[in-house]
């Protein structure tokens, strides 16, 4: 299973791994020029600027997208998904804009114009996914 993550902020590259660093106490990071990588026991993130991801992204949900994680989940840990929507709900709470979370090219979550929109009826579970973990208001709706 795997998740892309593409966020609009308005800091430089340098600011957002910075974040997103402080934002993942606990795990393991390692950090290079154009990447950051934080692996978790429910997934690895690769936290990255620009390219077709975001570009697309940004055509497909008509915002403008500047940064890219992609996510791969370990789903063999239990947990994975109230861990993956803590951590977002994080990210989101610490930075300004628009953005976008699809699992498996599904998106799930969207906030725009300052309002979350989360959409799990695309997804074969049984359960609700744990949007709750996110730890912010959100409404429940059609994403596209």
């Amino acid at each position: 299973m795997f998740c892309n993550f593409y966020f609009e902020g308005y800091s430089n590259f340098s600011e957002v791994k910075a974040t997103v660093k402080r934002l993942s106490q606990g795990a393991d990071i390692l950090d290079s020029n154009d990447t950051v990588t934080i692996s978790t026991d429910g997934f690895t993130i690769s936290l990255s600027e620009g390219g077709h991801g975001p570009k697309f992204a940004s055509e497909d949900y008509n915002i403008e997208l500047k940064y890219s994680c992609y996510i791969d989940v370990i789903a063999s840990y239990t947990n994975w998904a109230y861990d993956l929507m803590s951590f977002i709900g994080k990210v989101i709470c610490d930075m300004d804009g628009d953005c976008i979370l699809e699992l498996n090219d599904k998106p799930i979550l969207l906030r725009k114009n300052n309002i979350i929109t989360v959409d799990d009826k695309n997804l074969s579970g049984t359960a609700k996914f744990p949007f709750h973990k996110l730890g912010l208001d959100y409404q429940e709706g059609d994403i596209l």
